[in-house]
């Protein structure tokens, strides 16, 4: 049987923040709500939003369930102009009540949508930490490593770097979304919510990892975020280093079908035993990388800054620059788990080529 869902009222409220005493706040107006009509649970919500001296603002929304005292859902499937928002015209949100809350039913529901200029473009997502030192790159010759030992990943080396924060997640499709929003950028492959990579259709969420992203789409929204890709460098050392030993694997040198979104785990956030479906972002939690970042195996393989070529002192060089860069980390169509997901193993692509499992991190 369906339920009746009822949205009694809809009421939107700006909270502007300056960014500093001398700046103007962004001004929302013309703001409208209402249940799309044969369309499911959806709730769009149309306004217009101004900023003099931003080019771009950040736009959130909650929503209350008890007639406003408070406000305890933040909306995860909620599309359109939130996140990162370029400003100037009538922009819209949409958000399927239906898909996040299947069985919700409220009589007293109001939204509250934040516009905040105070971040200028800087990204939102959560950034790690790494302290300047060296660490080994490459191929360590313990577990997986010495039984697969292949010859792009050797000689191992010691590599100094400079202090750098890295995203302790994947870049999301609704961080993306901001950066399409901000900068007209048009949508990457795979764009569409609802994907099937070849195993089972399944609906992407705004905390699904990006994927179907060029290197050029990638950097383009580092740009834009104020950082940039990591260097292999940058990847391997938050992969793996944990300050005296490089890990196989983020978790440790022992391989563990549960510990990310591959081929072979279970975890229904990845679709389960079999099926090519990215997980969002942090659904393997449990398992951090040493210095705490998520998902660094698994889920999407990740664009990185590098050419695509030997390592110093390499027995069997190669030099692929201006023909292919290098991706990092597995992801989730990877069959042979536990060969492609080592932290030293190196993928590459044409810096122009889309894929279904391609996505990346911000580096800075």
């Amino acid at each position: 049987m369906n339920k009746k869902y009822t949205l009694a009222a809809v009421c939107l409220m700006l909270m502007a923040l300056a960014g500093s005493a001398l700046a103007v706040s962004p001004s929302v107006t013309n703001v409208q709500a209402f249940q799309q009509q044969n369309a499911g649970r959806k709730v769009q919500i149309d306004y217009t939003l101004t900023d003099p001296d931003s080019s771009s603002v950040y736009v959130t929304v909650t929503i209350s369930t008890d007639n406003g005292a408070t406000y305890t859902i933040t909306p995860s499937t909620a599309t359109g102009d939130i996140g990162w928002v370029r400003t100037g015209g009538t922009r819209t949100i949409v958000w399927d009540a239906k898909a996040q809350y299947p069985t919700g039913k409220w009589s007293a529901c109001k939204a509250k949508v934040t516009a905040d200029d105070s971040t200028g473009g800087v990204y939102p997502g959560q950034m790690i930490y790494i302290p300047a030192g060296s660490f080994l790159m490459g191929n360590s010759n313990v577990g997986n490593d010495a039984v697969y030992h292949y010859s792009s990943e050797l000689p191992q080396h010691s590599v100094y770097l400079s202090a750098y924060s890295i995203g302790k997640y994947e870049v999301t499709r609704g961080e993306y979304r901001a950066f399409m929003n901000a900068t007209g950028r048009a949508a990457p492959y795979c764009w569409d919510a609802v994907q099937d990579f070849e195993t089972g259709s399944f609906t992407q969420t705004d905390n699904h990892p990006v994927v179907g992203v060029t290197w050029y789409d990638a950097q383009a929204f580092c740009t834009w975020a104020g950082g940039h890709l990591p260097t292999e460098a940058e990847w391997e050392r938050a992969a793996r280093w944990t300050g005296s030993h490089p890990n196989v694997y983020p978790w440790g040198d022992t391989w563990g079908d549960e510990k990310c979104n591959n081929w072979c785990d279970t975890n229904p956030a990845g679709g389960g035993y079999g099926k090519y479906q990215t997980a969002p972002v942090g659904s393997y939690s449990s398992y951090p990388s040493p210095s705490g970042c998520q998902d660094m195996a698994g889920n999407v393989w990740e664009w990185c800054q590098d050419w695509y070529k030997s390592y110093p002192g390499s027995s069997s060089p190669f030099d692929y620059t201006n023909s292919y860069r290098v991706l990092r980390g597995g992801g989730c169509s990877s069959i042979y788990v536990d060969y492609y997901t080592r932290c030293a193993f190196r993928n590459y692509f044409n810096p122009y080529y889309s894929d279904m499992n391609g996505g990346f991190r911000l580096a800075r």
